[in-house]
């Protein structure tokens, strides 16, 4: 037997020993995953607010758009039906509108393509009482409108050509009417003398 063997024996239990670095936290205990249940429940509950929060906004925003809905309805409910023909004069004038809006574009793109350089100058409050500006097409209309009305007023003078044209050519019909007219005349009474020629002779004879 080994010399000193049986001075040490090995003991099976004993008292538990405790590390100095594995303290005890409040807020991270020695839980698994250094949370306390606790404070997890806490972090739920949170949560479950939040979404019943999302909820209830949502649920606010459907309501109001209900609310929107129930209006506008009413609104068009209060309007009077508009009749056939007061339908189709105002989807006319809607037309109308659209049209002149989409020339006033045009025109606009006009003047930009002949003048790409050009800046249009902000507007001021004595502008507004200046009369408006016409657009191309605008004066070109107003121009010919214009030019036709001098046209036709030395036209009925008998200033232009055409009118001397016509004139010429009416003056010649009535020349003509006139002889044909002096013709007939003559002709009728060259037989009403021929006529009284006859009878005269016929009234000798019975004598």
């Amino acid at each position: 037997m080994a010399r000193g063997a049986g001075k040490f024996k090995t003991k099976r239990g004993g008292g538990r020993n405790f590390s100095r670095a594995m303290g005890i936290d409040r807020d991270a205990s020695s839980f698994p995953g250094g949370r306390d249940p606790r404070k997890k429940n806490a972090d739920g509950d949170d949560d479950d607010d939040d979404d019943d929060s999302e909820e209830d906004s949502e649920e606010d925003e459907d309501e109001d758009e209900e609310d929107e809905e129930e209006e506008s309805g009413k609104e068009e409910e209060g309007k009077p039906e508009l009749t056939r023909e007061q339908r189709r004069e105002l989807k006319k004038k809607q037309v109308q509108a659209k049209q002149a809006a989409k020339d006033g574009e045009e025109d606009e793109e006009d003047e930009d393509l002949i003048n790409p350089n050009h800046v249009q100058k902000k507007l001021t409050i004595s502008d507004l009482n200046e009369p408006r500006q016409l657009t191309r097409r605008e004066r070109e209309q107003k121009e010919k409108k214009e030019a036709d009305e001098r046209y036709w007023k030395l036209h009925v003078q008998g200033k232009t050509d055409q009118a001397k044209s016509d004139l010429g050519r009416l003056a010649k019909i009535r020349a003509e009417r006139e002889a044909a007219a002096a013709k007939r005349q003559a002709e009728a009474e060259a037989k009403a003398k021929e006529i009284q020629a006859k009878k005269e002779t016929q009234l000798n004879r019975k004598r």
